[in-house]
């Protein structure tokens, strides 16, 4: 079942650090940057020293400092594994 709105949980090894519904999600890939969005193909990737930037549903913006991780998304909701 594919989900209607965006969710995208951050977690490091001690804590999870975000977990809400959001419009988009910006990081920093091995490859460079890439930004996801709402019925994004599936992905996971390799994240590299840099910030994530998160525009939540409500039009507030955070940042996270990421120095290594992975992204996954599948079915509108996006995992980051952080290892900070």
């Amino acid at each position: 079942m594919v989900q209607e709105d965006l969710q995208l949980e951050i977690i490091s090894p001690d804590k999870v650090l975000f977990n809400d519904v959001i419009t988009l999600v910006e990081v920093p890939g091995k490859q460079g940057r890439f930004a996801l969005l709402r019925d994004h193909a599936p992905i996971i990737s390799v994240l590299q020293e840099g910030s994530i930037r998160v525009q939540k549903k409500s039009g507030e913006e955070l940042n996270f400092e990421c120095k290594a991780g992975y992204i996954e998304c599948a079915d509108n909701h996006i995992s980051i594994l952080l290892n900070n």
